[in-house]
């Protein structure tokens, strides 16, 4: 029987997290579902892991492959995808057992496209919840998205004939992937239900503050080329503009605040806002600056040529 859902974990030296990952996969509600697990060259006992787990539960579709990346080990795993939906796991992180039954449910009642659910930051012994949406397809969600793969399922036929692949060979994969991905989005559906634990690891990837946060620069080269060949880059110029802000002068930038090499820190910093600048010179006009109001936003208006290597320097010192 064809699965109605496949669930793709890439793997990559996580022996210690795997089993409550695979444990929250395999005991699902759901039952008519495929789990394609991808050893991306794990140099750990995660392989005996997953050989243990497929000779037990033969809903798990294993696979072994040289080190790759995340980004192409998902698009590997889009691949194989047998499923009517796919969804995403992160092999450090675990789900409740009713997601994706409910995530589904959820997909079949609104006919949608791409299923958003809500989210559990995890700190230790600490959690904190994330809400994300609802929002509406198109700007919308542009704007409000959380670029997180694993607390939504996507309609598999959708998906493919986007063509849409990860880019390969940079981090915020998943960024590029979703802004990418939303103009396309014609029905969202929402679960108002945290499901994902987001484990937050000192040494994940997500948290590696070295070159690697450069990625972005070349991530929104490709988001915006993209806008261009699809004819959206006018319509969407100010979405596009407020995601630049966002990233350049929030996400990527407090990453990069956290490079120990001082030089290093400086060009990486510099080459962020440069690219903002070039590209949108005007952004302090951005409309979304100044409608969405709030404490970040306020933040950004402020941000110039004269300081903002000083506040480079200040996030350096009291946010490591």
């Amino acid at each position: 029987m064809k699965p109605i859902l496949s669930v793709i974990v890439p793997v990559y030296n996580v022996e210690k997290y795997l089993p409550r990952c695979l444990d929250s996969l395999v005991n699902q509600t759901l039952k008519n579902m495929e789990i394609i697990v991808i050893n991306d060259g794990t140099k750990d006992n995660s392989q005996q892991i997953i050989d243990d787990y497929a000779a037990r539960y033969p809903q798990i579709r294993p696979f072994k492959k040289p080190n790759g990346g995340i980004a192409e080990t998902r698009n590997f795993g889009l691949a194989q995808v047998q499923g009517e939906y796919f969804g995403f796991l992160d092999s450090d992180d675990f789900t409740e057992l009713d997601m994706f039954e409910k995530m589904v449910a959820a997909a079949e009642k609104e006919n949608a496209d791409v299923v958003v659910s809500n989210f559990n930051w995890v700190y230790g012994e600490q959690k904190r919840l994330e809400k994300e949406g609802p929002y509406a397809p198109g700007k919308e969600m542009m704007i409000h998205l959380f670029a997180t793969l694993w607390n939504k399922i996507y309609r598999t036929d959708f998906v493919r004939e986007t063509g849409l692949q990860f880019p390969t060979g940079y981090r915020y994969e998943d960024a590029c992937f979703l802004y990418c991905l939303a103009p396309h989005v014609k029905k969202l559906a929402f679960v108002d239900e945290a499901f994902v634990s987001y484990i937050q690891l000192g040494n994940s990837i997500t948290h590696t503050n070295n070159h690697e946060v450069k990625d972005m620069i070349h991530v929104f080269e490709i988001i915006t080329d993209y806008f261009k060949v699809q004819g959206w880059d006018q319509e969407y110029h100010d979405e596009l503009e407020y995601l630049h802000i966002k990233f350049f002068l929030g996400n990527s930038f407090l990453r990069s605040t956290k490079i120990a090499d001082r030089q290093d820190r400086k060009t990486t910093i510099q080459m962020g806002w440069e690219r903002l600048n070039q590209s949108f010179p005007q952004w302090k006009k951005n409309p979304y600056l100044t409608s969405l109001g709030g404490m970040k936003n306020r933040y950004f208006k402020t941000v110039s040529n004269w300081n903002i290597m000083l506040y480079s320097e200040l996030f350096h010192r009291f946010k490591k």
